[in-house]
């Protein structure tokens, strides 16, 4: 089988048409692959700008000096009451005695 002159004219005048598709498909590629990127950029970004689930959910905070003076409510009050009517524990507090006794107050 060999090539007839028309089929060399049908090969000519496809010739750029031909090239034209295959830099084309190359650029898809390539538009492809900065889309990818674009997008993994975003969402790094988001990930970024964005508050995580943890990983370890707890039931919430845990109660902290639960019945001390520092409780909210008349518990709180009464405990300090208490305190106060039992008179302050002397006896086991070491306190010197020129600690804060003395203001300097030539600077």
């Amino acid at each position: 089988m060999s090539l007839q002159p028309i089929d060399l004219q049908n090969l000519f005048l496809r010739l750029s048409q031909i090239g034209q598709d295959q830099a084309a498909e190359r650029n898809a590629i390539i538009q492809g692959q900065e889309v990818v990127g674009r997008e993994i950029a975003q969402r790094s970004r988001d990930r970024q700008n964005s508050v995580g689930e943890p990983e370890r959910l707890e039931q919430g905070p845990e109660p902290v000096n639960e019945g001390e003076s520092g409780a909210e409510g008349e518990s709180g009050e009464q405990g300090r009451e208490e305190r106060e009517a039992e008179g302050p524990d002397h006896e086991n507090v070491f306190r010197d005695p020129d600690l804060g006794q003395n203001i300097d107050i030539s600077g």
